[in-house]
């Protein structure tokens, strides 16, 4: 459930022709023709929602493959960077197509850093073998909670184990398994033998686990 580029968006200026008609001469119409200009979308900075990054992400991918398809959606820590109640500066993201059996895999950055810019960053493709039980592709209209509010939903429940362990959160995805009804968020503190992790529905809300 964790397995958990750039792009721009083109304003086109409008086309304006102006005919310049000189008193007294003979000469042809002049045409001014306007230039296309070319805007990047502006980077968030700092921490942000998965779906901030999700969205953007989306625009780029969707040119890909007809049926694309989300697989996973997963926050990543990066050393020296603040994270944090859901938002980080990079989130993975992984789309899957089963006509061309091929995952696409995207990371949004918020920094620069290494081989990752800042935007959109396309990490390429790879072979994909389609779902399986555990790992189950979904759509936009699968999900619609983000990840600060799965975070808090998360938190609350974790809030009494929380008080006694004093554990990072060590992982943050939102996937989807054929025994669940939607798509879920996984919300992990601590290891997975002695930590506290929470299911929280993508669609609904509603909290799984202990």
């Amino acid at each position: 459930m964790t397995r958990s580029s750039l792009i721009r968006t083109f304003t086109t200026a409008a086309f304006t022709a102006s005919l310049l008609l000189l008193a007294g001469c003979g000469e042809e119409p002049k045409h001014e023709e306007a230039k296309k200009v070319v805007k990047k979308p502006a980077v968030p900075e700092g921490p942000i929602s998965a779906l901030t990054a999700y969205y953007e992400v989306f625009k780029v991918a969707r040119t890909l493959a007809p049926d694309l398809q989300t697989a996973s959606i997963a926050g990543k820590d990066v050393a020296g960077q603040k994270s944090g109640e859901g938002k980080y500066v990079q989130w993975a993201i992984t789309f899957v197509s089963v006509s061309k059996q091929t995952a696409y895999q995207f990371v949004y950055s918020t920094i620069e850093e290494g081989n990752i810019l800042k935007g959109i960053n396309n990490q390429g493709s790879l072979r994909w073998g389609g779902a399986s039980q555990n790992a189950t592709p979904f759509t936009n209209q699968d999900f619609s909670i983000d990840s600060d509010a799965a975070f808090k939903a998360a938190a609350e429940k974790a809030g009494d184990w929380l008080k006694k362990n004093d554990k990072p959160l060590t992982e943050f995805a939102l996937g989807n398994s054929a025994k669940f009804p939607a798509p879920m968020w996984y919300v992990q503190w601590g290891t997975k033998t002695g930590g506290f992790a929470a299911f929280v529905n993508a669609s609904t809300g509603k909290i799984y686990g202990k």
